[in-house]
């Protein structure tokens, strides 16, 4: 059962203020599939934004790239640490790439920003 969607919403970076602090204050982890970039907040929960520009494509696949990184994020609340504004900047190669390698390099970013734990094999 998905949680309220008042819950959901909490989770959401939307705010252009917000957006704009992230790009100036925010560190970046870059990888050939998208952008990432993450600063703290003074919240107590971690918040998901995608900003996707129109060299992306047309607006059909703007809106599937917004939907599975937004999808991404919300997967990985539980593993990041609270207080946390996340953006994602999805780049062109990732229109065309496959659910599961999607989400592999999405988990290998955050181990290399340091947000979640290496995970032990």
């Amino acid at each position: 059962m998905a949680p309220p969607r008042s819950t959901r919403v909490q989770h959401l970076l939307r705010n252009s203020a917000d957006i704009r602090l992230v790009f100036k204050e925010g560190k970046r982890v870059s990888c050939p599939l998208f952008t990432l970039l993450y600063r703290r907040n003074t919240l107590a929960c971690t918040r998901v934004g995608v900003v996707v520009g129109r060299k992306l494509g047309g607006a059909v696949a703007r809106n599937r790239s917004k939907r599975r990184f937004r999808e991404l994020g919300r997967l990985s609340l539980q593993r990041v640490p609270s207080g946390l504004d996340l953006l994602i900047l999805p780049k062109r190669e990732s229109v065309t790439e496959p659910a599961r390698s999607l989400r592999e390099t999405w988990q290998a970013t955050l181990r290399r920003a340091h947000l979640v734990a290496a995970e032990s094999s």
